[in-house]
């Protein structure tokens, strides 16, 4: 990447912190200019520039936002909202327009555009568990039609559930599936409405980063990339019986949460047992459903372009377990099951 600029978005984000320190390893002459709105980036030899992607010009003046574009060579468009549960507009003020904005910055700058999506563009969600998830879903698969109704050279990357480093566990912000095990060690589980064998697809923040930087230090400048376990991801009972193994390690006692089929779990039993909850246990287990609704995708398997990226140059993807357990060891000890390592928390 020798002599490139790369002006990154998101980078106080879950993907974006893991691909902050991988952009600027071994990376030569590359200068990351990092986009901040709310959270500055520190720790980096990286200079920022103070904008909002949602703004036109992206909240710069004029002549700030033609000096920035004069000398970026790509950009690397990690910016969106997560939270399923926005009704504010913000989920298509940042993730469609902020992403129209951007591709506006990429055209001016003569920039390849590397837009990080999401896996699940095409969730399809019906009745009222996922619901709000929709609307995620629904942005971020309108933030990719904006892309291609582009003229600006453009990859598609599509992680699906990102979860901490590999080897590590390390996150800067606990996910979805942090919040379903925060769930199940505290007895909030004891039915999960899907099939035992269907696969919960995640993949490590480390192997999004090394897919990602590659895809750019390969100049590659068209494309779509499913990083996804795809056919390696494990059955959801696998995930489950390992959640529950690891917490008896720690002295945890956990029942295995029973599978139910889901239109059962729809017509009779989730009435029944969703409003004899205390309001805020019904919060959270309707916020774990939601999870469950719109990463399963009834069972499918992911498409996954693991191979081609191989062929790239980007790291395989580590066993499933061995991950899986290196993130409940980094959760467990975040939020005090087990002795702490100061150096390993949440910063």
């Amino acid at each position: 990447m020798a002599g490139r600029t790369i002006l990154l978005t998101g980078a106080s984000g879950v993907v974006g912190q893991a691909l902050l320190p991988r952009l600027l390893r071994n990376s030569g002459d590359v200068d990351v200019v990092v986009l901040v709105h709310r959270s500055a980036v520190s720790g980096y030899a990286v200079s920022s520039v103070r904008g909002d992607i949602a703004a036109p010009r992206l909240g710069l003046t004029h002549e700030a936002y033609t000096r920035l574009a004069d000398k970026v060579d790509a950009v690397i468009h990690c910016a969106a909202v997560t939270d399923f549960n926005r009704t504010d507009g913000s989920l298509e003020a940042t993730n469609v327009e902020g992403t129209r904005n951007m591709v506006a910055f990429a055209e001016q700058a003569e920039a390849t555009l590397y837009h990080v999506s999401t896996a699940f563009v095409d969730t399809t969600v019906d009745g009222v568990r996922g619901s709000t998830a929709v609307g995620y879903a629904t942005s971020k698969s309108a933030a990719e039609q904006v892309l291609r109704t582009s003229r600006v050279p453009h990859v598609v990357l599509r992680p699906s559930v990102v979860i901490g480093d590999s080897e590590s566990g390390v996150i800067s912000a606990f996910q979805g599936l942090h919040q379903v095990v925060a769930g199940l060690f505290a007895g909030m589980v004891p039915m999960i409405p899907f099939d035992a064998s269907w696969p919960i697809d995640f993949i490590p923040s480390d192997v999004v980063a090394d897919a990602i930087a590659t895809v750019v230090e390969k100049r590659v400048s068209d494309g779509e990339y499913w990083i996804t376990a795809g056919e390696q991801a494990l059955r959801l009972d696998e995930a489950m019986d390992l959640a529950v193994a690891y917490a008896g390690e720690l002295g945890v006692a956990v029942d295995t949460p029973r599978f139910v089929p889901p239109d059962l779990f729809d017509r009779l039993i989730g009435p029944v047992f969703l409003e004899a909850l205390p309001e805020r246990i019904k919060s959270s287990v309707l916020r774990m459903l939601e999870f469950f609704t719109t990463y399963l995708q009834s069972g499918a398997t992911m498409p996954s372009s693991l191979d081609e990226l191989a062929q790239l140059g980007v790291m395989e993807l580590p066993d499933q377990h061995e991950s899986l357990t290196n993130n409940l060891h980094f959760w467990a000890d975040c939020k005090g099951h087990c002795a702490c390592d100061q150096t390993r928390r949440v910063a």
